[in-house]
This record gives structure tokens, sequence and C-alpha cells, in this order.
């Protein structure tokens, strides 16, 4: 399916954006507010059977849950770890993703540093005061810029959002993803997936929870330059931005891995940044205690990206001023696999932002367990019942269902003179039909892909392949009639 990435709003566009978390009230009256709930718009959608194919990947929940043992013993080039006992109690998220397995083989994040791009971080939190990252070219509050990156006094991080060196949380999100990731084990509160990690806090949202895509860029920015390994991106929006996406690419061209919370919209695809996961990054949806897909998370949606799930429902963790409390959202899920990401480049610091993201699909439930690939009950476009699938091809039961159309097709093909249709057999994927041409008496074929993206404008595009393998495209620009044509019979 082709997928557009275009950049709907200008770069300079500030933007509400809002930290995913379903229990929050981080909602904006603003016009442009591009906030994330916790409803389902897309209910019919989520009862369809997810698409599989032979890469482990699925619509529903891309590869599924990570597994922290299972990636972190694949990073070492080691057989596989043999399961530690669980931790349980509100340790359970852990549990859920095999984390303790990693940390009984001495895995434990030490030497990361995971910068998270959130409302801000309590830095005196017992629970984290030993695993905030510091700026040691950094003299604090003399006034100057010691290490001349651009920052005055940055010694704790960077607040984008009011442009000085206060990155303490005045909301509580933050310092809730920040705790999943790094809190301590001490054995008091809740123990993060990499408890020796440090968090280098990079406020860009308000007190609400709203900021810009464009502060947002420029807190990755930051981040990778003053030494990120990974960043936690436990917020989003429902529209593409280029600075934004430029920036996480930036970030992968330096080896930090950006994680994204998917959206907890209920919907079939994840919304952005999480949505730029198939050229940059991790996106993550969340499933509750039980390993099943939460309602409100997002799904991964049939183009294939690095979609995997993690706890996201009443995660257990730290709030400001030596607090605790459970909130629920992908925010939640997030630093979960952000954790993960660090346990695996703290057992193998040279590996590169892709093998990251190949190890932590590879190695996810969906990869261990292979399913099978399955239609959806309900596809878009749907498609006429009657046709074959593309196993019966010639020369074996090939139907002629040239007159089943309400138009004249043939007009749509660069077929010269040719008026009468050959004999056609279909095959019906998500969004997507093929058709093959061709002689039954000669086996001798040609094929055209229909492609049909309802979630970018009803998007469609047509190729064409003769015989000698030259490419002939019409797309909704090309053919307006054509266009109109098939969205009426296929939508």
């Amino acid at each position: 399916m082709k997928f557009d990435i275009t950049n709907n709003f200008s770069d300079q566009k500030s933007l509400n954006i809002a930290a995913i978390s379903a229990s929050d009230t981080f909602q904006t009256q603003a016009d442009s507010s591009l906030s994330w709930g916790n409803h389902s718009s897309l209910a019919s959608e989520e009862k369809s059977e997810p698409i599989a194919t032979a890469s482990s990947y699925n619509s529903n929940n891309g590869y599924g849950l990570v597994n922290a043992g299972a990636a972190v013993s694949k990073a070492k080039g080691e057989s596989p770890y043999t399961d530690a006992p669980k931790q349980g109690g509100n340790n359970w998220g852990a549990d859920l993703i095999n984390a303790p397995t990693a940390w009984q083989n001495g895995y434990t994040g030490k030497g990361i540093i995971v910068a998270v791009l959130d409302t801000g971080v309590d830095y005196n939190h017992n629970d984290l005061n030993d695993n905030i990252w510091t700026n040691n070219k950094e003299i604090a509050g003399n006034g100057i810029d010691d290490d001349s990156n651009g920052y005055i006094d940055d010694f704790q991080g960077w607040n984008f959002d009011s442009n000085s060196n206060n990155v303490f949380d005045d909301n509580g999100h933050g310092t809730h993803v920040s705790g999943t990731i790094a809190g301590e084990n001490n054995g008091d509160g809740v123990t993060g997936i990499a408890y020796n990690s440090k968090i280098m806090a990079v406020k860009v949202l308000d007190e609400s929870g709203s900021g810009s895509y464009a502060n947002i860029a420029n807190g990755i920015r930051y981040a990778v330059d003053n030494g990120a390994n990974v960043i936690n991106l436990s917020l989003g929006g429902n529209s593409s931005n280029n600075t934004l996406k430029t920036a996480i690419e930036y970030a992968g061209t330096k080896g930090v891995i950006v994680v994204m919370a998917a959206g907890n919209d209920g919907g079939s695809i994840p919304s952005y940044p999480a949505r730029y996961a198939y050229d940059s990054g991790i996106a993550v949806g969340a499933v509750n205690q039980n390993n099943q897909l939460t309602d409100f998370s997002n799904r991964s949606g049939s183009q294939e990206i690095k979609y995997v799930t993690a706890p996201g429902e009443n995660i257990y963790s730290t709030l400001p001023d030596n607090k605790y409390g459970n909130y629920t959202g992908t925010s939640m899920a997030a630093p979960h696999v952000a954790g993960v990401v660090a346990l695996l480049l703290s057992a193998n610091p040279n590996l590169s932002e892709s093998q990251v993201r190949d190890i932590i699909t590879n190695t996810a439930e969906n990869s261990a367990n292979s399913p099978q690939p399955s239609q959806p009950s309900n596809p878009t476009p749907s498609m006429p019942s009657l046709f074959p699938p593309l196993d019966s091809f010639f020369p074996i039961n090939s139907i002629d269902i040239g007159s089943q159309f309400p138009f004249d097709i043939g007009s749509l093909f660069p077929l010269g003179s040719q008026t009468q249709l050959p004999p056609i057999v279909m095959s019906v994927g998500d969004n997507s039909l093929e058709v093959k041409f061709g002689n039954a008496s000669t086996a001798t074929s040609t094929t055209a892909y229909f492609t049909y993206d309802s979630k970018n404008n009803n998007k469609w595009e047509l190729r064409f392949y003769d015989s000698t393998g030259s490419k002939s495209t019409i797309d909704r620009d090309g053919d307006i009639e054509g266009e109109d044509l098939f969205k009426k019979y296929y939508s």
C-alpha cells in the first residue's frame, strides 16, 4: 500500500501535541488541537481479522509483545536465555516482557542514556534521583554556556517549552514515563525496565501536556547531540510534520533509537510520529496484563512498520513529590520498549539503529509464534466475493469476469487496439487488488495492481505491466473519471 507522508502543516506552525495517556486530561481547546483520546472511532475495523504475512507482522498488533530476554540474548549472539522467575506485584509489566531474564544475565541498562521528551522529570524523586543524567561539560549556575552547545546552564537538560534550563515536571506524565524506564532497583516503589540506565530530561510539553512539533524536533536534536542513546516519545498528534520526521531520521543516522507511542484513538493505524516507524524508530501499542491489545491502542496497520506491543494499562510508576500512581495509555507502553532497547545497548553498544529495530521485532511474540496469513472479515475497500484466490491461476480454473465490471475497464489499460479482455483472475488483499490477464491455452499473462488507501484522502493507484515487463501507471491525478469509477465500485 502506498503511504502518504506529505507535510500537511507548515514546519513553523505551532500545534498542540498531547502526551499520550488514556487516563490523562491532556486536552486543549485550541482549534489546532491534536490531542489523542482513548475512544475508538473505528470500532467496526477493530473486529477484523488481522492481516499476517510471512514476516510475522500483522495489521493488528504488528510483531506482537516485545521480549527483553530474547532480544538481549540475540544482541549478544548467544543462545536464548532460560527465563528468570517472575517478580510479581507491581512489576507485572516487567514480567510480561521478560525483563527479569535480561537482568538475571547481567544486563540492566548500565551506561545507557535514555532521553525522555515529555512534560519534564522530577529529578529529586527517591526512586529516580540516582539515575538522572547530568551534563558534565556544563558548570551549573554560572550563567555561561560552558560546552558551547547553544544552551546556557543545561546541567540537567533543557526546557524547550520555556526556553530555559528548568526541566522539573509540572504535570506528572514525564515522571511516570521515567519510572517505567529507570526506576531504581531499591526495593521500594517501582523497578524500571533498565534500572541502571540514566534519564535525560528534555521538557517539550507544558503543564497541560501541549507543545509544538518544532519544540519536539529541537528536543530530539538536543538529545542526540548531547549523548542520548535512546529517545522516548510518549506524545503525538494526528498530522504529519516534515520537521519532526527529519529530526527522527537524524536520530537514526546517529545511531539513536526513537521509541514512539502509537496513540490512543483505537484506530487502525498509528498516529504521528509513530507512523514514521516504517523508516525510523519503533512504534509501540498497548496491551493489558493478559497480553490483550487494549481497546484504546491504535493498531499497527497493513503497511509493515516496526511496531511492537508492551504493557500500557494500569501501569504503576513514579509521580512528582515522591508519589506513585497508575496510568493507562500507549504513553505507558512506549517506555517499556525504550527500557528494552536500553538493555540491548548495554549488552551490545555497537548495534546500529537498524540492527536494534530488527532485533526488537524479530524476537517479539509474533516472530516466535509465526501466525498464518488471514484476510480481514471486512477489508477496505470491500471487494466482490465472487473472485477466486490467486492460487487458482492459469491455466486451471481461469474465469472471464470482464463482463462483471460496471464500466469499460479496458479503457483504463494501455492495450492498444485490443478491446476484448482476455480471461482474468484476481487476488484480493487488504486495500489492494491484483488482476492477472492472460491466455488460458498458453498460460501467459500480464498483471495489473490496484491499490486503494482510504486513510489518505481515498488515494488509489493502478499499475499495469505488459508482457515485456514495461510499466504504466494511472493514478487519481491522471484520470479523474477512472478514479471516480473505481471509488464508486470498490468503496
